[in-house]
């Protein structure tokens, strides 16, 4: 089996993918993965929600908030980690550059 890791990564790299296909775009003659973060961030939430809320651990309310702050406080780490990776490489942990549609 493999470890918790490995794992994470694979899942998270499937959700990248598909969020990266979903977001296909003609931009200018260009093919581009136009990424929409609001759209995508409220899309990652209900999915976030449908997963923890079946947790054995978020059948009481007390469990929920328990559960998702633990979750706020991880992504505040990863958000401050992937921040640190481009400050001191100057290379986004996604790889990606930003459009803004003019």
């Amino acid at each position: 089996m493999e470890s918790n890791e490995e794992y994470q990564g694979r899942v998270a790299s499937a959700v990248l993918k598909a969020i990266a296909d979903t977001s296909l775009a003609e931009i200018d003659g260009t093919t581009t993965a136009y990424i929409r973060s609001a759209e995508v961030c409220d899309a990652l939430i209900t999915a976030l929600a449908v997963i923890m809320e079946g947790a054995p651990q978020c059948r009481t309310r007390k469990g929920m908030r328990a559960m998702s702050e633990a979750a706020g406080r991880n992504l505040l780490t990863v958000m401050r980690e992937m921040e640190k990776i481009r400050a001191e490489t100057g290379v986004s942990a996604f790889n990606a550059t930003v459009i803004y549609p003019s």
